[in-house]
């Protein structure tokens, strides 16, 4: 492919090899990991650890990335103007990947083993603190002005309007299945209670009960490694009869429920702090989604790219 970018060109990363990488590769079936978007012919914009930021870029070394363009192809004015509105903002939340995680977890179909539903009660409950201090954060510094997705990108193209809309059609989310359905698979959504989904009982204090076992949010490293393998070991249990899971599995596939409504009721009510009207389903859009299930996207090729 032409070594330049084009403005409003989607960069895509190729996967690493880490454990969170893993685990979503996993749910996604995806080789990519991370999104930014072409800023100029030699730069990119993208969401990181330091917030919204543009980095120079050369694209004849570094990682290797796919570049995906919108179809058809649209003024790209509209689209820096939206991440400069960001840029402009200061906008410093980045939800933690262990989000991505959270969002498989409740939307996608997961093995009904009790290892993958323990863990998986142990990932939301870990993002629920995790929340609690996000939260806590926009009440105590009343900041209006709040990144919330983990696709950047994806938020850059919805603001520019209906015809600028990133189209995901069966996607990693919406297509509610993780491989073949098998009678061993569930999803949690589809057991969510909807008015358990409200915020009118948020107060400023939002904390969210202690579970002695649950890990830290700093080990997000650790629960995704467990979460693979339990993953990994569900796929290779023998095929079932479509009967009912045995009693401990019963009791904790509610108790991950529960962790699941609560995590989205905070996650609800932080969107409205932080005057966000995107769907909570779009908080979990994924590179992948962008590389394999966007209809209006069209990859341009792949290359090398080194920030500089």
């Amino acid at each position: 492919m032409n070594k330049k970018l084009t403005k409003g060109d989607i960069i895509l990363f190729k996967a690493e090899d880490d454990w969170l990488s893993r685990a979503i590769a996993w749910f996604t079936q995806s080789d990519v990991s991370h999104a930014a978007m072409a800023y100029s012919e030699d730069s990119i914009v993208e969401l990181g650890a330091r917030g919204v930021s543009v980095d120079k870029v050369d694209v004849s070394e570094g990682e290797g990335i796919y570049v995906m363009r919108l179809v058809p192809e649209m003024d790209p004015a509209p689209l820096i103007a939206s991440a400069d509105a960001y840029l402009n903002a200061g906008v410093r939340y980045d939800y933690p990947d262990l989000f991505i995680l959270a969002g498989m977890l409740i939307y996608k179909r997961i093995p009904s083993t009790y290892d993958v539903l323990h863990i998986s009660n142990k990932i939301l409950t870990v993002c629920c603190f995790m929340l609690d201090e996000m939260i806590q954060h926009v009440l105590l510094h009343h900041t209006d002005q709040a990144m919330v997705c983990s696709e950047f990108v994806y938020n850059v193209f919805y603001d520019c309007g209906k015809d600028y809309r990133i189209q995901i059609e069966d996607g990693c989310i919406w297509e509610g299945r993780l491989t073949d359905e098998t009678d061993r698979t569930l999803r949690l959504s589809d057991s969510l209670s909807p008015e358990n989904l409200n915020t009118d009982s948020f107060t400023n204090d939002t904390a969210f009960p202690e579970d002695e076992n649950t890990p830290a949010p700093e080990n997000a490293k650790q629960l995704a490694q467990i979460l693979y393998e339990a993953l990994c070991q569900s796929e290779a249990l023998p095929d079932t009869d479509n009967t009912l899971p045995d009693e401990n599995v019963s009791a904790k596939f509610s108790q991950t429920v529960s962790a699941a409504e609560k995590f989205l009721s905070k996650l609800k009510y932080f969107l409205e702090l932080v005057k966000c009207d995107l769907p909570l389903e779009a908080m979990f859009i994924t590179p992948g989604d962008l590389a394999y299930h966007a209809v209006n996207l069209e990859k341009q090729g792949e290359c090398s790219l080194k920030r500089i």
